[in-house]
C-alpha cells in the first residue's frame, strides 16, 4: 500500500515538473519563437500576479505564434514603408524612450522614506481635522444669489430653495446636500474658506464666488477628521506622488535648459 502511495507521489511530481518545465521554441515558416522569448512573457505575467498554469503557458506560446504569423505578412505586404505607418512606428519609439528616459531618473534618484513621512504630514495637515457634512446651491450671478440668501434668511428651508434655484445637477435633487463626510481641502479655495467659518446650521450671507458662478453653502454637520488613511496604508501612494513631482521637476529643469524657438 505504501509503495503504491509512492509511486503515485512520484507519479504526480513528474507531472508537475513536466507541466511547469521551461517552454518549448516553436518555429514559424521557419523563424524561431526561442523558448526564453516565451518563459520572459510568462514571468512577467505571473510577476502581475497571475499563477503559473499549463493553460497560461500555452495561451501565451499561441499569442506568440499568432503576433509572429501577423507580423511576417505584414512585412510580406511592406506595410512598414506606408508613410502613416512608418509615423506610428516612430512615434511608439519615441514613446518608449521618454518613459525609459522617466524610469531611469525615478530609479536614479528615488525618494527617502524621511521625505515620503514629511510629505504624507503635509498632505494630512493640508486635509484638516475636522470632515463636514455640506449642502449647496449653485446659481449663475450674484444677483440671484441674493435672491436665495433672502429667501433663507426669510425661514425658507434649504432643500427647497436648492431645488428651485440651484444650477448643480448632482446636488440639485437631494436639497443642495454632497454626497458623504468631506475635507474642507476637497472644496475650491474660497468654498474651503467658507466652509471653515461656518458652524453647524448656518449659511454664507455673502455669496462665495468660484470661477463664472456663485455659490451659497451650508454646514449641515462637523465631526473629527476619521478619513484620511494612515502613514502605513498609503505610503506608498505618497512615494509615487512624490517621485512624479520630482520627475516633473526634473522634466521643468529639462524644458529651461533647452533651446526652444517658435515660429521663425
Amino acid at each position: 500500500m505504501k509503495q503504491k502511495a509512492l509511486v503515485a507521489g512520484l507519479t504526480l511530481a513528474l507531472a508537475s515538473a513536466v507541466a511547469f518545465a521551461a517552454p518549448s521554441a516553436v518555429t514559424v515558416n521557419g523563424k524561431t519563437i526561442s523558448a526564453q522569448a516565451q518563459e520572459k512573457v510568462i514571468q512577467q505575467i505571473v510577476k502581475n500576479g497571475q499563477k503559473r498554469t499549463p493553460e497560461l503557458e500555452m495561451q501565451v506560446r499561441n499569442q506568440l505564434i499568432q503576433k509572429e504569423v501577423l507580423l511576417q505578412e505584414a512585412n510580406r505586404l511592406k506595410l512598414a514603408n506606408r508613410a502613416e505607418v512608418r509615423d506610428a512606428i516612430n512615434n511608439a519609439r519615441d514613446t518608449v524612450l521618454v518613459n525609459a528616459l522617466v524610469a531611469d531618473y525615478a530609479k536614479k534618484n528615488p525618494v527617502k522614506d524621511a521625505d515620503v513621512k514629511k510629505f504624507y504630514e503635509e498632505q494630512k495637515k493640508a486635509y484638516g481635522d475636522k470632515e463636514y457634512k455640506v449642502s449647496l446651491i449653485s446659481v449663475k450671478t450674484e444677483a440671484e444669489a441674493k435672491k436665495v440668501i433672502d429667501s433663507l434668511k426669510d425661514g425658507d428651508k434649504f432643500a427647497t430653495v436648492a431645488k428651485k434655484y440651484s444650477l448643480d445637477k448632482n446636488t440639485k435633487d437631494k436639497g443642495g446636500q454632497l454626497d458623504g463626510w468631506n475635507s474642507s481641502a476637497n472644496f475650491p479655495q474660497p468654498l474651503a474658506v467658507a466652509v471653515r467659518a461656518l458652524d453647524e446650521g448656518d449659511f454664507t450671507e455673502v455669496p462665495v464666488r468660484v470661477n463664472n458662478g456663485y455659490f451659497i453653502l451650508r454646514v449641515d454637520d462637523t465631526r473629527k477628521a476619521e478619513l484620511f488613511p494612515t502613514y502605513e496604508k498609503s505610503k506608498d501612494h505618497y512615494k509615487n506622488m512624490l517621485t512624479q513631482i520630482n520627475v516633473n521637476k526634473q522634466i521643468q529643469k529639462l524644458n529651461e535648459k533647452a533651446n526652444i524657438k517658435i515660429g521663425k
